[in-house]
């Protein structure tokens, strides 16, 4: 009771999330099924009315449109016959419209989920983020509510749809052939019950083993695919193909019993029931209690017959859709999990978020006692950080691993927001609300850049619709970058594609794309982290070059780790433990005695400062 009390609840919220229409879409599915049923409830009669004429039995009682049916035998045999054909064909097409609009509706709520989890994502803060892999929630998501769609949503559509059918069905038999086939029906249905409590238990087990394996393939194959360099260079393909064949060997039996195994209640429901009808029709004949009786047996073991056949398909849909409910209740909570999740984020659509031309400084940036530290964490990595930046500077921030470099720029960029403290425009704290603003005023060039699988205009002018690209500002930005004759010689120029995350272009053009991004976008702060660290002199000289450029005039902040490539900076930040503990000119630093800027600057060039 406590599980179906869990699964109820668990689909109450998810019918809560999904949007009126399609619960209304939902609504219009009963009289569909409905009249799936009735047509098989007139297909039932009229085989019970064809037996009653072919052995002389009165036809009672009528049917509905038994007025319309002429009284001469052999004319209303063929009537019946007749009748019995066309209901059999509306049936089936019944059937098919139903089935079509349930697939509708399933892919329908697969879409009304997509969108919702995405927009759930795309709404919450950074830190949300952090500690997970991107590319792997967004595949869980993704197979998450696949699963739903398909082994929870369609399973209530089919359980909704067979509940119509069944009962339409069992009332018809009832009227027609009285209390025996009560007693039939409650035998079947007490059949059809213990087999299937019987073969639940291995049915889920077997699904449980299934999904379990197949995550596991799922990762090993994905595991081959990302470290393919790695793969190569080791020969490491026998370690690879071994691990699979070993999980794929596992999940094989489980695989063909969890498809096998619902199927078994239908197996033996129906000898059962064929079995059981037979027997009780034929005994007072079989006995020879009433020799006259084969009068009624006959059609009353015809409608019996017919009406099994009709309610074996709804029973095992029924049961299916039971057993995959259970196996998707995890996947189910998963989701909901994520759609329910308040957002945590604005965005510049939202009301009464400013623009960033009533939020653009013109006097200094400030960290004004600024601490933070990341959830789950009781460690600060940054302490009480006060710093100043005044408007057009080009600042730079050095320091070991782990000093809090990164941390203090995504401060700045308001990526996380401090546990205490504040970051100040013109001496003014940024609310959560004017951050949209205030991150539409900056940019971001990282170490490795992310490229959209598109072409070159659409990852320089990045989210933008290309019918609203300013295609001469994209041309300058890839000058800028030092780029432009490399895409003029492209065969489609800006439309030139640059494969799956840049798989086309040297890592030095990926990163010159990521300086053209940041020039398109014309931004007033700038914040390049490691921009240079991951090329060769020759790539990192024209980097520089194209970093120049897109500095002018601009205040940026510098993450590096060579010390080279910061001494022209107007001011260098070092920082350790969380802390700045040095600040001023590369010229200023290196006057300091036993300072950390020295120390870096001998640990790098290998040479100790002169005084």
């Amino acid at each position: 009771m406590i599980g179906t009390s869990k699964t109820y609840h668990l689909l109450m919220r998810l019918l809560r999330a999904l949007p009126v229409r399609r619960r209304r879409s939902l609504l219009k599915l009963i009289p569909v099924a409905a009249l799936t049923g009735l047509v098989d409830v007139i297909v039932v009669g009229i085989v019970s009315r064809l037996f009653t004429v072919f052995i002389g039995q009165p036809n009672q009682p009528s049917l509905p449109f038994q007025n319309f049916i002429p009284e001469d035998p052999k004319t209303k045999v063929i009537s019946l016959v007749v009748v019995y054909i066309a209901m059999n064909w509306l049936a089936s097409f019944s059937k098919l419209f139903l089935k079509a609009s349930q697939e509708r509706l399933r892919v329908a709520v697969w879409k009304d989920l997509s969108e919702l989890a995405q927009k759930k994502l795309l709404s919450q803060s950074y830190e949300f983020f952090l500690n997970k892999k991107k590319s792997d929630l967004s595949s869980k998501v993704l197979i998450n509510i696949s699963r739903v769609s398909e082994f929870l949503v369609k399973p209530i559509l089919q359980i909704s749809s067979g509940l119509c059918v069944i009962t339409f069905i069992c009332i018809a038999v009832l009227f027609i052939a009285k209390s025996i086939a009560l007693y039939l029906i409650i035998s079947l249905l007490i059949f059809y019950i213990f087999i299937s409590l019987f073969v639940t238990p291995f049915i889920r087990y077997s699904s449980r083993q299934r999904i379990k394996l197949e995550k596991e393939t799922n990762n090993i194959l994905s595991e081959s695919m990302r470290t393919i360099i790695d793969v190569h260079l080791t020969s490491s393909e026998p370690y690879f193909e071994k691990r699979y064949q070993l999980a794929s060997k596992s999940s094989f039996p489980f695989i063909w019993k969890a498809e096998v195994l619902p199927e078994l209640p239908r197996s033996l429901i129906e000898p059962f029931g064929i079995t059981l009808i037979f027997a009780i029709g034929l005994f007072p004949y079989i006995t020879g209690k009433n020799d006259s009786i084969l009068i009624e047996i006959v059609p009353f073991l015809a409608t019996i017959a017919v009406a099994a056949l009709k309610l074996t398909p709804p029973l095992q849909d029924s049961f299916r859709a039971l057993t995959s409910m259970r196996a998707s209740i995890p996947d189910l909570e998963e989701i909901l999990k994520l759609i329910e999740l308040p957002s945590t984020r604005l965005t510049k659509r939202s009301i009464g978020v400013p623009t960033k031309e009533g939020i653009e400084p013109r006097n200094n940036i400030q960290l004004e006692k600024l601490s933070y530290k990341y959830p789950n964490s009781n460690e600060y990595t940054l302490k009480s950080i006060n710093l100043t930046i005044p408007i057009g500077s080009r600042i730079a921030f050095v320091g070991e691993t782990g000093s809090g470099k990164t941390t203090t720029a995504n401060q700045l960029l308001c990526l996380l927001r401090p546990t205490e403290g504040h970051l100040l425009l013109d001496g003014v704290a940024v609310t959560d609300r004017e951050v949209p603003a205030w991150q539409d005023c900056c940019s971001y060039v990282p170490q490795s850049i992310t490229l959209l699988n598109s072409n070159i205009i659409q990852n320089i002018a990045y989210g933008l619709d290309e019918e609203i690209i300013d295609h001469e500002r994209v041309w300058d930005a890839l000058s800028a970058a030092q780029l432009a004759d490399l895409v003029s010689e492209m065969p489609m120029g800006l439309h030139s594609s640059v494969g799956d995350d840049g798989i086309r272009l040297s890592g030095g053009q990926r990163q010159r794309l990521a300086i053209a991004r940041a020039f398109y976008r014309q931004s007033k702060l700038l914040v390049l982290d490691e921009a240079t660290s991951s090329v060769d002199s020759y790539t990192e000289e024209i980097i520089q070059k194209a970093i120049d450029t897109l500095t002018q005039g601009k205040t940026s902040i510098i993450i590096a780790h060579r010390l080279a490539t910061v001494k022209n900076a107007d001011r260098i930040i070092v920082m350790d433990e969380g802390k700045i503990v040095e600040h001023g000119t590369h010229k200023e630093l290196l006057k300091v005695t036993n300072g950390f800027y020295v120390k870096l600057h001998e640990v790098q060039f290998a040479e100790p400062i002169s005084s």
